[in-house]
């Protein structure tokens, strides 16, 4: 099983995830991508034994997250952010175990933001969390133009759909992340949230209104083996 983190200017948090995901026994090796990052992202991720790669220039996260499923060929595909705070095996094990024992094909984690808005965010979505497990096949059919910026989340959950597989979600109540406002400011953090809900919902109107074709090729010989990227 392999651990991917797609990472952009992630040095104040990134430690914190790697460390649990080096003490997993569920974890047999982590993959950290720095998304063109011009911080310590790709130092820290190094120094902690995980390995690195480097985008030469930022390509979003869905590119990040299909480097980092090129260089590996496990089964089993662990997501996570590399903002997230109090990650523990505990909840990791929550992440992957349902996958792994095969109640679910994706397992997608969820913070929890009390419960009524729990259940409602579990029937009705969107679920849109990097955090997630999932097997190898339901991102490889990922269709190509989905990968771009923030719309592979919603062209995961459409893809195990189409594939009819299963997917179950995961209510995480002590798990968070640093919010976009935090990291980039006031300003530069609404303008990227703002982007973010703008690729989502152009992602669920082209995959719902105009659905494209499911992608057969393996990850390895797809044109994004093209992007330039150096493992460090």
């Amino acid at each position: 099983m392999s651990a991917i983190v797609p990472a952009y200017n992630e040095e104040e948090t990134l430690a914190d995830v790697l460390t649990v995901l080096r003490t997993s026994e569920l974890v047999d090796e982590i993959i950290v991508v720095s998304d063109g990052s011009d911080d310590r992202t790709a130092q820290v991720a190094k120094a902690l034994g995980a390995r690195t790669i480097e985008l030469k220039h930022n390509q979003g996260k869905g590119v990040a997250m299909a480097v980092g499923v090129i260089n590996t060929r496990a089964p089993v595909l662990v997501f996570l952010d590399g903002d997230i705070l109090n990650l523990s095996d505990y909840l990791l094990r929550q992440l992957i175990e349902p996958v792994t024992h095969g109640r679910c094909d994706m397992n997608i984690g969820i913070r929890s933001r009390g419960w009524l808005i729990d259940e409602l965010h579990r029937r009705s979505g969107p679920l849109l969390s990097g955090i997630r497990c999932l097997r190898r096949e339901i991102f490889e059919a990922v269709p190509e133009d989905f990968l771009a910026g923030f719309r592979i989340e919603a062209a995961l959950n459409w893809t195990c759909r189409h594939l009819g597989r299963r997917c179950g979600t995961t209510v995480f109540y002590q798990l968070r992340h640093r919010v976009k406002e935090k990291k980039l400011g006031l300003l530069q953090g609404s303008r990227s949230r703002f982007r973010m809900f703008r690729a989502v919902a152009r992602a669920y109107f082209e995959l719902y209104w105009s659905p494209p074709a499911l992608d057969r090729e393996p990850a390895r010989n797809r044109v994004r083996t093209a992007l330039e990227y150096t493992e460090l």
